[in-house]
């Protein structure tokens, strides 16, 4: 993986993109992208619509996969999941638990690293509507965006 300093050198276009790969399953360092975009002179607000709207396309990834599954899907996605989920059980019990409880709400966990795709994956498995699901996601990933820039901002 290049360096942030690489990655910011392709503008918007390329946070958004690490951004969306970052919402999914590939870790990728799209807060560090859009720190030093910032850095570059982009308007931070421009930089954290960008990231938050890749990041939540990418989340909606992991969405549609916990649908699937949930849905008795199979093929490699499926093995997939059923492989992480055995590795995490605990943890995605915790989760789901969660999301049970306080429904799409929960979703506000997401920005989390780590098992911020698993609150993702089970609201996908446990039936989340999709525009709450959207709601709540791009609340949570936002916020965390907006703290990346108001620090970066600081720094500044």
């Amino acid at each position: 993986m290049p360096d942030p300093s690489t990655l910011s050198a392709w503008g918007l276009p390329g946070l958004f993109l690490v951004a969306a790969m970052a919402g999914s399953v590939v870790p990728v360092p799209s807060e560090a992208v859009l720190a030093a975009l910032i850095y570059g002179g982009t308007a931070p607000a421009l930089a954290i619509g960008v990231a938050t709207t890749g990041n939540v396309l990418g989340a909606l990834s992991l969405y549609v996969l916990g649908r699937w599954v949930a849905r008795g899907g199979g093929g490699p996605l499926g093995r997939w999941y059923t492989r992480r989920r055995a590795k995490e059980g605990p943890r995605m019990e915790r989760v789901e638990a969660r999301v049970r409880t306080w429904g799409a709400p929960a979703l506000l966990m997401s920005w989390l690293p780590v098992v911020g795709d698993a609150f993702v994956i089970a609201g996908g498995m446990l039936g989340v509507r999709p525009l709450p699901f959207v709601l709540f996601v791009t609340l949570g990933k936002g916020l965390r965006y907006l703290f990346v820039a108001l620090s970066t901002a600081a720094a500044l």
